[in-house]
């Protein structure tokens, strides 16, 4: 069974971008790798920062909400009020970015 990450998003605009990646049962956050092996089927666990409220595996899927930072002068003043585009489920690698980011205007 290929191990998968629901991962809920919390976006806090900053000054800075969070970087999340998963590998196996490992999720990277901002270079501080969580190691959630332990963490078997149908147990959950009460979360510390940055992740909030339970950890959950539900049936071999970890279920995880975690803060998310992004920076104000690379994003788009408005920004998606539908909580399910800040929902992503990741087997493997980078996430992906789920900010509207201002253009890039050409020089």
């Amino acid at each position: 069974m290929e191990i998968m990450f629901k991962i809920t998003l919390s976006p806090t605009a900053g000054n800075k971008d969070t970087s999340i990646s998963v590998s196996g049962k490992t999720l990277t956050y901002d270079g501080t790798a969580h190691d959630f092996t332990a963490l078997e089927a149908g147990s959950q666990v009460t979360a510390e920062s940055p992740a909030i409220g339970l950890i959950k595996n539900v049936a071999g899927v970890i279920h995880i909400t975690l803060e998310y930072h992004y920076d104000i002068a690379t994003a788009e003043s408005n920004q998606s009020t539908d909580a399910d585009d800040y929902i992503v489920e990741l087997s493997s690698g980078t996430l992906q970015d789920v900010i509207t980011r201002k253009a890039v205007e050409n020089v």
